[in-house]
């Protein structure tokens, strides 16, 4: 018989903080030769596993998707000057 069962979620209170903990799936993924040992680096430096930093990354872009097709590009296109020729090309065809 296992100790818990496998579907529970563990919670418990440490200096007024709530830590929950989920069940972990694992994940095999495949990428480039020369990536694998740079990311390794690179979660080493930051003192935290490469999983947990694959995983950080795509609690990411969970959550951008979240985010709607307008919240997501706000402000990060700036308006056509007016004397850009591109500018004037589309005024000429569809103004």
């Amino acid at each position: 018989m296992q100790p818990f069962p496998s579907r529970v979620i563990y919670v418990y209170y440490l200096l007024e903080y709530v830590y929950v903990y989920h069940m972990k799936k694992k994940l095999t993924i495949t990428v480039d030769a020369e990536l694998v040992p740079r990311a390794k680096r690179f979660a080493r430096a930051r003192g935290v596993s490469l999983s947990s930093l694959i995983e950080a990354g795509l609690r990411d872009l969970a959550m951008d998707e979240s985010r709607s097709f307008s919240e997501r590009w706000r402000g990060e296109f700036r308006a056509a000057e007016r004397d850009d020729a591109r500018y004037e090309a589309l005024a000429k065809k569809y103004l």
